[in-house]
């Protein structure tokens, strides 16, 4: 989302001194970063420097030559003199804001941002790049001003109106992101990415014909765009179309064996096909299924859950693993439209039973996800520690800024490892991967201290139902009497053992069980 460098030539008039060297080696360097070759524009334009120490534009053309070559250290060093030797050239503050960003200097990027905006005030690069800091920061309605400013600076900038409709679907507002992306299509309806965006977020909203128009149009730019296919057969599933769903979903993975978007949207249309009583097509679907891809986990997973292969007592981790690095960039705002509730339990639970929050004890999101219960979790700890199998949904956990630490892991392994460490330890929306509980729960027994509280969710089984079961939608649910039994084998006493609504699905609440623990 951020924008990149700018060259000196293309946002403002420079003059050239009276060195014929430094000269003739500059236009030299300006050839070389036309063709591309930004490795001799760099020897160029440091020779250059060396001979005409004062031109600000030498130095701020090679920190543009460093950055497109990934040297932001470098770049940052070049932009910084360019400013000493030129302050009031907005294109300099600009470039020294991009490279700091890049380096991930947000409130270093934010001012030197502002500085160009005050030197030239219809910068709108400056104003794009602000509103995606802000973005990136959580502060939404910031990041809105900004990419609006953005288009008062210049209202045919079409990725503005993107950013604008992306930030509008970050914060639940769906018919503000349809706005703006059909707002950037209207700028430039050739941009495949904006038909793409519009048409998810039809789909999201249940417009699926709407969407299943957009994305073909997206197809047509880009007729081997992999999300666009599997968005397509998301939407052909929402309107009732297993069989095509299916072919949308196969003709990805025929690009690309190994998209896991693909192979979890094909488990889903499995398990709509079940639904819809036509068995045969489901097994149809995972032999073609696994003539395309091999024995892929989630093929292996999906098999297990529809009945098709025996399931295994827990969920594969390569499957767990590639289930969420598929959806860890979409998934706060697809669980943002199911009223998903276990953040919500778990603060409920820890203003019950952990006092009074201090920032004092050894806290651990065993399964953190993106993080959506870190914010319930930092007032308690002096530490906040968060481990996950799926590295996208680590990434969007670090972006939060709440964890000291967290760590892409197998689970069990990681709890065994640390005997005793932590005070507080949730597992939110866990356990559903497990089918048998004694490696995780007793795993988190061993790593809770004298008197640690752990909060645990688990989805509810009928009390007819074996202890636990895997279900169609790839997840394991737990009898109440089985998930009791395994809490008291570990040796943890139980402070509350209650049914709840995790969230809703198809319309419908899912029903699950809160537990609430203490080591013995």
């Amino acid at each position: 989302m951020r924008q990149g460098p700018q060259r000196m030539t293309d946002l403002t008039l420079t003059s050239l001194g009276a060195n014929t060297d430094a000269d003739s080696l500059y236009a030299e360097a300006q050839a070389a970063m036309e063709a591309g070759d930004m490795a001799r524009a760099t020897l160029l334009l440091t020779r250059a420097a060396e001979l005409a120490p004062t031109r600000d534009d030498l130095h701020g053309d090679l920190g543009f030559a460093l950055e497109t070559q990934g040297d932001y250290d470098g770049a940052r060093a070049a932009y910084a003199e360019a400013i000493r030797l030129a302050p009031d050239v907005a294109v300099h503050h600009y470039n020294l804001g991009a490279a700091c960003q890049a380096l991930g200097m947000a409130h270093e990027a934010a001012v030197h941002y502002v500085d160009a905006i005050e030197r030239e005030p219809l910068l709108a690069e400056a104003y794009f790049n602000l509103g995606t800091l802000f973005f990136e920061a959580g502060h939404l309605d910031v990041a809105i001003q900004h990419y609006k400013n953005a288009l008062v600076a210049r209202p045919t900038y079409a990725e503005a109106a993107g950013n604008l409709a992306l930030t509008y679907r970050r914060m639940g507002v769906m018919e503000g992101a349809v706005e703006w992306y059909r707002a950037a299509l209207a700028l430039r309806p050739e941009l495949a990415v904006s038909h793409l965006n519009l048409g998810i977020v039809l789909g999201e909203t249940g417009r699926h014909e709407e969407a299943v128009a957009e994305l073909r149009h997206a197809l047509q730019i880009e007729p081997r765009n992999l999300s666009a296919l599997v968005h397509l057969s998301f939407s052909l599933r929402g309107l009732g179309q297993p069989e095509r769903a299916a072919e949308e979903a196969l003709a990805a993975l025929a690009i690309d064996p190994d998209h896991a978007g693909a192979h979890v949207e094909l488990g889903q249309t499995a398990a709509a096909l079940q639904a819809a009583g036509k068995g045969q097509q489901v097994q149809g679907l995972v032999a073609r299924w696994r003539m395309a891809a091999g024995d892929h986990p989630i093929l292996r997973h999906t098999a297990a859950a529809l009945g098709l292969e025996k399931a295994p007592d827990r969920a594969d981790g390569a499957y767990v693993e590639q289930l969420f690095d598929a959806s860890a960039r979409r998934f706060d705002e697809t669980v943002q439209g199911l009223d998903y509730r276990v953040p919500a339990l778990i603060r409920e639970a820890l203003a019950t039973y952990a006092g009074t929050p201090a920032a004092d004890r050894e806290v651990l999101d065993a399964g953190c996800g993106t993080g959506l219960a870190g914010e319930a979790l930092r007032p308690y700890a002096r530490q906040l520690r968060g481990v996950d199998l799926s590295m996208g949904m680590i990434e969007i956990a670090a972006a939060r800024r709440i964890y000291d630490e967290l760590e892409q892991a197998e689970l069990v392994g990681w709890l065994a490892a640390r005997p005793a460490a932590f005070d507080i330890a949730v597992m939110g929306d866990v356990l559903c991967y497990f089918g048998d509980l004694g490696g995780p729960v007793g795993a988190l027994a061993g790593a809770l201290n004298t008197h640690g509280l752990g909060i645990l969710t688990v989805e509810a089984a009928e009390p007819w139902a074996a202890p636990f079961t895997l279900r169609e939608s790839g997840r394991y649910t737990h009898r109440r009497d089985y998930v009791e039994q395994a809490l008291k084998t570990a040796g943890l006493a139980m402070l509350e053992l209650r049914s709840t609504t995790l969230r809703q699905e198809g319309g419908q609440p899912v029903e699950g069980i809160l537990a609430v623990v203490r080591k013995a």
